[in-house]
């Protein structure tokens, strides 16, 4: 894991760098876990969708667990095992300008929105 800045925040759309390899990188500020995995840039939400706990990524086992129930998600956050009931929360992203954009004003939730929540993905 390692920390990030946003490089530009306007409108509710955050631009980080293009992530160079695979891994996360968390913006505390945005809350927001920018994460980069077989070629594909997803954004998180720091926060465990079961009783909103943070979550943390185990470099090891390539996952991210809650810290307090210890519910397991995948690289691309979806839902392994645990208590929750669901994967974690998606923001909004695409590749834009040679930057990754991140809408942080739109949290998608996969119970609520599986299709827009399978969508907020960039190839990079």
């Amino acid at each position: 894991m390692r920390w990030t800045q946003a490089l530009a925040w306007a409108g509710g759309e955050v631009r980080y760098p293009v992530p160079a390899t695979d891994g996360v990188e968390v913006d505390r500020v945005h809350s927001v876990m920018l994460t980069r995995y077989q070629g594909k840039v997803y954004a998180f939400s720091l926060i465990c969708p079961h009783q909103r706990a943070a979550v943390k990524w185990l470099e090891d086992q390539h996952i991210f667990q809650c810290t307090k129930h210890k519910s397991k998600y995948s690289a691309a956050g979806t839902y392994i095992s645990g208590r929750a009931t669901r994967s974690l929360d998606r923001h909004p992203v695409k590749i834009a300008d040679g930057q990754v954009v991140v809408d942080e004003t739109l949290l998608l939730k996969q119970d609520a929105d599986q299709a827009a929540w399978l969508a907020a993905v960039a190839a990079v």
